[in-house]
């Protein structure tokens, strides 16, 4: 389907306004490569054009917000196959702490990968809704758009993440004490 005139007049105005700033929230939440931060905003920008749901008439929160989260997904699954297709992943360990080493990542050694563990074993017991919060917040959602995910205000949000956070601290000091 075609968008209409005034639709057509009015993503070209905020494209004219908006641009530079979306490319900035995709350059720092999305890809730090230009080009496929480029690439994901183009592809926000077609996507707004054929989606008539959104709405862009005045004030706009919602159709850049809408255009955010489009582009910065967009950009995590063009750099995720950006390094699936240049085998990112090399096969041979020795390899694998090289190419760590050369791009500032060190490798977790044996002991922070045990304990790394220990605390995914306890995010396991957090209750399901709150540990879902917290999830989400640890992919790199904002509040507000775990808040749109999950059908709640930012306030149950805030909530529900603290206290996933107060129980796995609570977890961490009683697996510590059992340890001692």
């Amino acid at each position: 389907m075609t968008p209409s005139t005034d639709r057509l007049e009015q993503i070209a105005d905020m494209y004219a306004k908006h641009r530079n700033q979306l490319l900035h929230v995709v350059l720092k939440r999305g890809s730090h490569n230009g080009a496929i931060a480029e690439d994901a905003c183009s592809h926000a920008w077609m996507q707004l054009l054929t989606h008539d749901y959104v709405n862009v008439g005045p004030p706009r929160w919602g159709a850049l917000a809408w255009l955010t989260q489009t582009a910065v997904r967009e950009a995590w699954k063009l750099d995720n196959r950006e390094r699936r297709s240049h085998g990112f992943i090399p096969k041979d360990t020795d390899d694998l702490a090289q190419q760590a080493g050369a791009s500032g990542h060190l490798l977790p050694g044996p002991d922070e990968l045990t304990a790394q563990h220990m605390r995914l074993d306890l995010v396991k017991q957090i209750p399901e809704r709150p540990r879902r919060f917290l999830l989400r917040l640890a992919l790199g959602y904002t509040y507000n758009e775990i808040g749109a995910a999950e059908g709640a205000s930012y306030s149950t949000v805030n909530k529900q993440i603290a206290r996933a956070k107060r129980l796995l601290r609570d977890l961490e000091q009683a697996a510590a004490e059992r340890a001692d």
